[in-house]
């Protein structure tokens, strides 16, 4: 029996040695160097560090008959070199670098043919000589006759792809085994038709069958996949789900809503703590708040009218709930009211400091006062219209807090300045917002790509309206990893080109090398609508380096799919998430990962088949590691107990690993 053999492109070294060193079983491995992110000293790297993985160096030309033919020698330095002159250095390093195989078309300029075929003889590597008829298919006899040709040329294998299009044409192409030594043979048919054929040659006793490493990357139409080859229990699959409302848009737009003189619909709300809490805050700010939960529906009917006569709020006091999003919205809004408002809240939060976001508040005449620098929080505005100079050490909530509030404050010019912003795009999400909800933003400007300017003027008033919530790519990422790391997955209705910070997590994977697909709708699509579905399927990755500064809730799944990538990842801008990162270490240090803080940056060090083990962890009372965990528990031996999951009901209370 022959050998798994995965075509490697659009790669760079390091990629293409996780593939090779990788414990995925006996298998080997196709460079192809036409369509690598390669040069002659890649080559010898990855020779030297490929271990026992058997290598098959091929190189595909357009039309070598349309090229001058050049007389090269070994390390020869030569001018820019044509396509066939390219091939010819990079299959002459491969072999002298210790290539097991070479792979070129048969019509190879003969010159350039027979150095390579000398070459290959002189260090033992085999020669493949390829025919290719991306068409159809000839007769057994007609294949034969080429099958012979390609040995005459001084070929070891002789590879023979056609294209059926009815299984009697793939049949012709396997009845090659019967006429040659199979071990000599590489023979099947591209195409829907031919798919079968591939395994089949194998069976007959083919040297190597060809495997993508996943869906986008197939070299030829009809290839398998590496997914295709694990086991039931790699291969599990965990199912498709439609991830919950992002509850960082939907908390926006219920304080917006309530915000107005009249009534807002919003769409696509599934209800969680954190939204409940919203819906609280805007209740007592005196809007009457319906719920839908066959149509997921939330109705909102605001009864402000602020410019005239301020914010007005239920006894003057706003219980923000758990929701530190809350809290950094309402201390700006409060300061709208005529009256000393009190904002406090429960649980963790109550815990956790404020003060140093609210300087600039306190510069433009807000009094807040905090009780040791915690909740609860005493504000007294009134708010003014001016200039704000908020720093990168203030949360990108509070500029929210800002950008909501300050539009509603007594008339004049408002400049809000953010300096470095931690996460521009949710201060983005806040502006979009902000203005489907009737405020004008006279202009934004952006300062040598680091600072963000944004002008309105005060007195404004917020339009009540429609608007559907899309779902949340925190939640997504979370369950697309699972599917890379452990078996398959899917989540529905993601807007890929969403403002929200998360769906970076499609850069990484893809970075890693992943196995994700998108399917939308070609018309929706072309009407700037990228809604759709992204399948994830269990993949080899490879160690990744990524800054997660703008988005520091994604770092529990970048941790799980660190785990299972080859080498050492290196995730950066952990300070982001303030102290939290400490827990997700001790945590994952419980179940056994190789995982390090080193300053700013952490270090996870992973492999394809790596397995934690089962013990009892805890989740700290928050939502994103107590999910993480039970995640993770997926891909430990033995039982996982994570304590507090109640935690996860702040944003996914439905979440299925639950």
């Amino acid at each position: 029996m022959g050998l798994l053999c995965y075509s490697l492109c659009q790669m760079d070294a390091d990629y293409c040695l996780a593939w090779a060193v990788a414990d995925i079983g006996a298998h080997a491995v196709e460079l192809r160097l036409d369509d690598l992110i390669f040069d002659a000293d890649d080559i010898r790297y990855f020779m030297a560090n490929r271990g026992d993985c058997p290598v098959v160096a091929t190189y595909r030309i357009k039309d070598p008959s349309e090229v001058d033919t050049l007389d090269l020698q070994p390390d020869e330095e030569q001018p820019e070199a044509s396509e066939v002159d390219m091939a010819v250095r990079m299959l002459s390093a491969a072999i002298i670098a210790g290539a097991d195989y070479i792979d070129v078309d048969m019509d190879f300029p003969r010159s350039e043919l027979r150095w390579l075929v000398n070459l290959a003889l002189n260090y033992g590597c085999k020669v493949i000589l390829s025919y290719h008829n991306a068409y159809g298919t000839d007769s057994t006899e007609a294949l034969a006759a080429i099958a012979s040709k390609i040995f005459s040329l001084g070929a070891d294998i002789a590879k023979i792809v056609t294209t059926a299009h009815h299984a009697s044409e793939a049949a012709r192409v396997l009845a090659l085994y019967d006429r040659f030594e199979p071990s000599s043979l590489i023979a099947f048919a591209m195409g829907k038709e031919g798919e079968q054929s591939r395994y089949d040659a194998f069976y007959k006793g083919a040297p190597l069958m060809y495997a993508a490493p996943r869906r986008r990357l197939p070299t030829a139409d009809g290839q398998p996949l590496f997914f295709d080859f694990l086991s039931e229990e790699q291969a599990h699959c965990w199912g498709d789900v439609e991830p919950p409302c992002a509850k960082g848009i939907a908390i926006r737009a219920i304080v917006a809503a309530a915000l107005t003189d009249g009534v807002t619909v919003l769409d696509n709300i599934t209800m969680c703590d954190d939204i409940l809490d919203a819906i609280e805050v805007a209740k007592q700010m005196y809007a009457v708040v319906k719920y839908d939960a066959h149509d997921a529906k939330l109705t909102i009917t605001g009864h402000q009218d602020i410019p005239g006569s301020g914010l007005r709020i239920k006894k003057n006091i706003l219980d923000i709930g758990a929701s530190g999003l809350l809290c950094r919205i309402c201390i700006p809004l409060a300061a709208l009211s005529r009256q000393m408002v009190m904002i406090t809240g429960r649980g963790a939060l109550m815990q956790r400091k404020f003060r140093k976001e609210c300087p600039e508040l306190t510069r433009h005449g807000v009094f807040v006062d905090f009780s040791y620098g915690h909740l609860p929080a005493f504000v007294s505005g009134p708010l003014k219209a001016g200039t704000y100079n908020i720093t990168s050490a203030a949360s990108s909530q509070f500029v929210t807090g800002l950008m909501m509030a300050l539009p509603l404050a007594g008339g004049g010019d408002i400049t809000l300045k953010v300096r470095e912003p931690s996460c521009l795009r949710h201060i983005q999400i806040t502006a979009d917002i902000v203005s489907r909800m009737g405020i004008v933003i006279d202009d934004v400007s952006a300062i040598e790509g680091k600072n963000v300017v944004y002008k309105f003027h005060g007195g404004q008033t917020y339009r009540p309206g429609r608007m559907e919530i899309e779902n949340d790519w925190c939640a997504a990422a979370l369950w697309l990893v699972l599917g890379v790391i452990a078996g398959e997955s899917g989540v529905d209705n993601m807007r890929s080109n969403s403002l929200q910070a998360e769906n970076f997590i499609l850069d990484v994977l893809d970075t890693a090398g992943a196995d994700v697909e998108k399917f939308t709708d070609p018309e929706m699509e072309s009407l700037g609508d990228s809604i759709g579905y992204h399948s994830a399927f269990r993949s080899l990755t490879v160690a990744f380096e990524c800054d997660i500064t703008p988005c520091p809730d994604l770092l529990g799944p970048i941790i799980l799919l660190a785990l299972r990538s080859e080498g050492t990842s290196k995730i950066h801008g952990i300070r982001a998430l303030g102290g939290l990162e400490k827990s997700f270490v001790q945590e994952f240090f419980r179940l056994g990962a190789d995982i390090v803080i080193d300053g700013d940056v952490l270090l996870v060090s992973g492999s394809f088949g790596n397995t934690l083990r089962g013990c009892r962890v805890s989740s700290h009372g928050d939502h994103h590691l107590a999910m993480t965990l039970l995640a993770a528990s997926k891909i430990c031996e033995g039982e996982v107990l994570v304590d507090d999951i109640d935690c996860i009901d702040r944003s996914w209370p439905e979440f299925p690993l639950k």
